[in-house]
């Protein structure tokens, strides 16, 4: 087991910034978190934005090295705190702007959650004793609790790099083939390789046509090819409400993702395969997390909460004012149903199915 060290002093980042060339020990919550990006050398690199109570805005820049994706700091909420020691402070930018490094060798950090602040990950050289920082972020919890509004702002929108693109859309009932979008959805599921996943926001999106071009490079894209090989088990956890699409990114963009999390896409593009909308990713595309309560997640499941508890819930938003007829039943007080809604019934009654559509699967 290796040696402990004498426990590193916490000083404020305000004082930090003047500690050039010298490594300090901080503490503070992450306001941002950039994706992940591999050196020349093999190495990854992500880059945090933290903030405390001399530093609040617009936050204090360190990047984090490490030898594999894994071992890079895995913000699980967009309140954690993390400590960081010996970390090294260097200008750039001609000397104009200071920041930090967190070397793999030397240096180190631990992520912490909840009031307790319990840690979930740390390197593997920390071994610093964790109550002796407990009164200092519990101090800086205190601080974040009664922060400005612009502050909390701010910190709202962790994980993000860039703002929107002028061109974009909120919802999957509003995309169109060719267009760049930022979307905002629910993960119903992630391939075991990381390289795809499901996702949803209870609208649905507009017909696609099952005559659209596609070349060559595209043939291996297909949305219901992937859909059918879901186990049941799979289905029976999606909602039956709301187009529910595949979206393709690699691999190190999902490596924080989960089922259930909700989050922004940011720059997918939009087109046809066999009928069925695919999402591709951009050279521009990117991952924000969202907490359970951020204003847009808690709109989402309003809009959402509203249609199921309407009679005309399931029928697809493009069919209003009225449907088109698709099909027909002799019985008149049978509801409308969506196709998930046929898939997931343990045994299928006598139903008007109003729709059937790739993307539905």
């Amino acid at each position: 087991m290796a040696k402990k060290r004498d426990s590193p002093k916490l000083i404020k980042i305000k004082d930090a910034i003047n500690l050039i060339n010298q490594q300090v020990s901080l503490i503070g919550i992450v306001l941002e978190q950039r994706e992940p990006k591999q050196c020349r050398t093999n190495d990854w690199i992500c880059t945090l934005r933290i903030i405390d109570d001399t530093y609040p805005s617009p936050g204090f820049t360190v990047n984090v090295f490490s030898n594999t994706l894994e071992q890079l700091p895995q913000i699980k909420n967009h309140d954690d705190m993390i400590l960081f020691t010996r970390i090294k402070m260097q200008t750039f930018d001609s000397g104009k702007r200071v920041s930090a490094a967190c070397n793999k060798r030397v240096s180190s950090f631990a992520l912490f959650e909840g009031e307790d602040f319990v840690c979930y990950q740390c390197t593997s050289n920390f071994h610093e004793e964790e109550a002796l920082y407990k009164s200092a972020m519990a101090d800086l919890r205190k601080f974040f609790a009664t922060c400005s509004e612009d502050v909390r702002a701010l910190q709202s929108i962790s994980y993000r790099t860039e703002p929107c693109s002028v061109e974009t859309f909120s919802f999957l009932r509003e995309i169109k083939i060719g267009k760049r979008f930022d979307l905002v959805c629910r993960i119903l599921h992630v391939d075991e390789d990381m390289s795809a996943v499901f996702v949803w926001d209870g609208t649905d999106a507009p017909p696609a046509s099952i005559l659209a071009k596609r070349s060559e490079e595209d043939k291996a894209f297909s949305s219901l090819s992937v859909h059918t090989l879901l186990s049941r088990d799979i289905l029976l956890s999606f909602p039956t409400v709301g187009t529910i699409l595949r979206v393709s990114l690699s691999s190190h963009l999902f490596h924080r993702v989960k089922p259930g999390d909700w989050v922004e896409l940011y720059q997918l593009l939009c087109e046809v395969d066999k009928g069925s909308w695919v999402i591709k990713v951009t050279n521009s595309t990117k991952v924000r997390h969202l907490a359970q309560d951020d204003r847009l997640v808690e709109k989402i499941m309003r809009l959402y909460d509203k249609r199921i508890s309407s009679k005309l819930g399931h029928i697809p938003f493009w069919c209003f004012p009225s449907p088109p007829g698709l099909t027909e039943t002799d019985e008149n007080c049978a509801p409308f149903v969506t196709l998930m809604d046929i898939i997931t019934f343990p045994k299928v009654p006598f139903m008007s199915l109003f729709s059937v559509f790739p993307e539905k699967i």
